[in-house]
């Protein structure tokens, strides 16, 4: 019997403190910070003053909110339910998978993970993140060029560009619109639905469009699909869809209308109930948690809720279990 191929297959997450310590954000925020210096200007002394206000601010909420950020969790669980998906497939008799959960801003590093599984037959490296930009998929791809001889890369691959993939969309609308989530009467004209998606950079600070990849129209994109599905579903309960974005208004211009301008829209509005749904993220985070009462404190909105992220569902994991075969299956014909 032919030995089973080994196949690493590592989730590369963004990654951000799990406490709300000080140190411990401060360390995070300044490694997310060097990522993001690397493809536009963000001068030491700023970076340096962004994570302290950014520490600081994380420290003094924990007094009312002690809640920290699930985002490591939950990629850690994604991973357990991923190895367990690819344990009892068909393919297990032919490949023998390793799955690990690695993060850009926090320990274990992407970087590290990927060294310490290169001997093996092949590494499958899922960008944690529906949009593509320099940040996030750019940042392994480039580690990659760097690292490995052009004979080496057939062993490794990449996937991302999630947003183009309608079975993606349908796991969204599918979540979204579960029966669990549907707390009202159907077509209720008052009844909110907020898409969230990560904010980006429109133009830099002398009004340029930027020269790194932003996923600007990848995420309009992804934004107007994703919209136009759940407004043409039997199961939508929502009198009205609004998009905003989560910015963070460093470098230039970014994305509109943000999540605040969207809060504000809503505070002259008699709006009773809001959903709140970030779909620009796999996992719930630091971005993500504090949502629906920052809506509720900035607007005039009396019921606000936050749908979770797709996190660990098992239409998820089922989803990534055959993208990841796949892509097994693809390196091993190619060698």
């Amino acid at each position: 019997m032919r030995p089973r191929a080994k196949i690493a297959v590592i989730l590369a997450a963004h990654g951000e403190a799990e406490t709300t310590r000080f140190i411990e954000n401060y360390r995070v925020t300044r490694q997310t910070l060097a990522h993001a210096s690397q493809v536009m200007p963000i001068a030491g002394a700023l970076q340096r003053a962004i994570a302290v206000s950014s520490s600081l601010k994380k420290l003094l909420r924990a007094r009312s909110d002690a809640q920290c950020s699930p985002q490591n969790r939950i990629t850690r669980d994604q991973a357990v339910a991923l190895q367990h998906h690819l344990d009892a497939s068909s393919f297990a008799e032919c490949f023998e998978f390793d799955v690990h959960a690695a993060f850009s801003a926090s320990s274990p590093s992407v970087e590290h993970i990927i060294e310490e599984t290169r001997q093996g037959d092949g590494q499958v490296i899922v960008s944690m993140a529906p949009v593509d930009t320099s940040l996030s998929c750019g940042l392994i791809c480039s580690y990659l060029a760097h690292s490995r001889k052009p004979e080496e890369l057939g062993k490794v691959k990449v996937l991302s560009r999630f947003w183009t993939d309608e079975r993606l969309y349908s796991i969204y609308c599918d979540h979204l619109l579960a029966e669990r989530f549907c707390r009202v009467a159907l077509n209720d004209e008052k009844r909110i639905l907020m898409l969230l998606f990560h904010g980006t950079l429109v133009t830099d600070a002398r009004g340029n469009a930027p020269h790194f990849l932003t996923g600007l129209d990848a995420t309009r994109c992804f934004a107007r699909r994703l919209q136009h599905l759940i407004e043409g579903d039997s199961r939508n309960p929502y009198g009205r869809i609004m998009t905003a974005y989560l910015n963070h208004n460093v470098g230039g211009e970014w994305t509109k209308p943000s999540f605040e301008e969207s809060c504000t829209m809503l505070r002259n509005e008699r709006t009773p109930s809001v959903d709140l749904f970030a779909c620009g993220y796999f996992a719930d985070g630091n971005e993500t948690i504090h949502r629906a009462a920052e809506l509720r404190a900035l607007s005039s909105v009396r019921e606000a809720a936050l749908i979770p992220c797709v996190n660990s569902t098992p239409a998820f994991t089922g989803y990534l279990t055959s993208k990841v075969i796949a892509a097994a299956q693809q390196i091993i014909s190619v060698r």
